[in-house]
């Protein structure tokens, strides 16, 4: 059950208070701050990263349609940046409009059609909503194809106790080296090359 209004609301306090600063200041991760400085702070908008990059635009509408839960326009936008960032081959999008299936992915040089998901997974999109076991298993399933340069992002993981404890299993996922906690969003960074685990909370 999603928590109600005043407890989410204290929850994003305690995230607002706690992040790291959105300008990436006191960040000592290379990584993490270049993600703050391009992806974060980058000046591009909705409509050039679309006009530059159609994919990205289609890439989005399977994002929205996979969940009851709307992306807000910041988050969108993020998402975009990602996408022209990581150029991703192999895509999956999973919600609970639709779940994960062994050939779930997508490949976004082939008109955003369904292949078979045998191969690593380059990106990943898991919306709110499923239900905790599917969530867990389907996730596990990503993470496990992914390589050093791959990112997952889990959509809504504060919204309620059994999201905030996907999102807590999935860090440590064996493959999972770096998270960053945007709190309606986190993301998921396989980074093999990193021998410790980090875990972030950026203001956003």
């Amino acid at each position: 059950m999603r928590y109600s209004t005043p407890t989410l609301l204290l929850k994003y306090l305690h995230y607002y208070w706690g992040a790291a600063n959105a300008k990436g200041h006191g960040i000592h991760s290379p990584f993490v701050f270049k993600f703050i400085k391009e992806i974060l702070n980058s000046k591009s908008s909705l409509e050039q990263i679309e006009n530059g990059a159609p994919v990205v635009k289609k890439i989005l509408q399977e994002i929205e349609t996979a969940s009851s839960s709307r992306l807000s326009p910041k988050f969108k936008l993020l998402i975009a940046r990602l996408l022209q960032s990581y150029h991703p081959l192999t895509i999956s999008v999973t919600g609970d409009k639709k779940q994960f299936e062994v050939d779930s992915t997508i490949n976004k040089n082939a008109a955003i059609e369904l292949i078979e998901s045998d191969e690593s997974i380059d990106f990943a999109y898991i919306g709110e909503g499923q239900d905790k076991a599917n969530m867990l298993q389907s996730a596990s399933s990503l993470i496990d194809k992914m390589h050093s340069n791959s990112l997952v992002i889990l959509h809504g993981i504060h919204d309620d106790a059994d999201m905030e404890t996907v999102w807590n299993a999935l860090k440590k996922h064996s493959n999972i080296r770096l998270t960053i906690d945007l709190f309606a969003i986190g993301i998921l960074f396989c980074r093999k090359e990193q021998k410790e685990k980090e875990y972030f909370i950026i203001r956003y």
